[in-house]
């Protein structure tokens, strides 16, 4: 976890280019304040009205996803093991694997954003959660060490480009008896197409999850992953 030296001067660093807000996050019984943008949505319209956005710096890791709230919920409901590592994938502001951490898991977050990764260490220090560990993780040259019990992530198929690394990924940390977990907003054949991919390697199983809202439920594909032995 970092120090007070370095959470002030990140707070600093963030505030000069964001308005910054804490806000009250409960997913079951756990509770704590997560870090993020205030007024997203007027943030977004103003960059994109100042052509300061396009799709390739667009801040998808600054929004909590429907699929990650279902994430969230399912590693809630889990009984933390002192034995158990998890990696969180393509963490974001962090909220899937600082509600896990609450929980008491042991999880490290990885991202490979650098602004994603330093919202998320202000959350960790901010909720003294001595568990949780961020580090950056670019799925085509990974440098991270070590090997997980669980792997964990929440939309992350929504580019087939990305699929060969990060089934490296999986390869790469995941232990022999290792679990992965995967929940996806249903949109387009992303996901069909990367499972497909690892049906050789890996058995695959998922359902389908109802995710409440004023728009009325929403379906989030939960899918779980465990490699094939020899």
């Amino acid at each position: 976890m970092i120090s007070a030296a370095v959470s002030k001067t990140l707070w600093e660093e963030l505030s000069q280019r964001y308005q910054l807000e804490w806000a009250d996050v409960q997913v079951g019984s756990v509770k704590l304040k997560i870090l993020q943008l205030q007024n997203l949505e007027g943030y977004l319209v103003s960059n994109i009205e100042a052509n300061a956005l396009s799709m390739g710096n667009f801040p998808y890791w600054a929004m909590v996803w429907d699929a990650a709230l279902v994430l969230a919920d399912f590693l809630v409901r889990q009984e933390p093991q002192p034995a158990r590592e998890i990696l969180e994938i393509g963490a974001g502001l962090g909220f899937v694997g600082l509600c896990a951490g609450r929980r008491g898991h042991r999880i490290t977050l990885t991202d490979n954003m650098p602004d994603a990764l330093n919202f998320a260490r202000l959350s960790v220090y901010h909720n003294n959660l001595t568990n949780v560990a961020v580090e950056f993780l670019d799925w085509t040259k990974p440098i991270l060490t070590g090997r997980y019990d669980w792997i964990v992530g929440s939309d992350i198929l929504y580019e087939e480009k990305t699929f060969a690394s990060l089934g490296n990924i999986f390869a790469t940390y995941l232990k022999p008896q290792g679990k992965i977990y995967i929940t996806q907003g249903i949109r387009g054949l992303g996901p069909k197409i990367f499972f497909e991919m690892m049906r050789s390697n890996y058995s695959v199983r998922y359902q389908e999850k109802k995710l409440g809202s004023q728009e009325g439920d929403k379906k989030i594909l939960f899918f779980e992953m465990q490699a094939k032995q020899p």
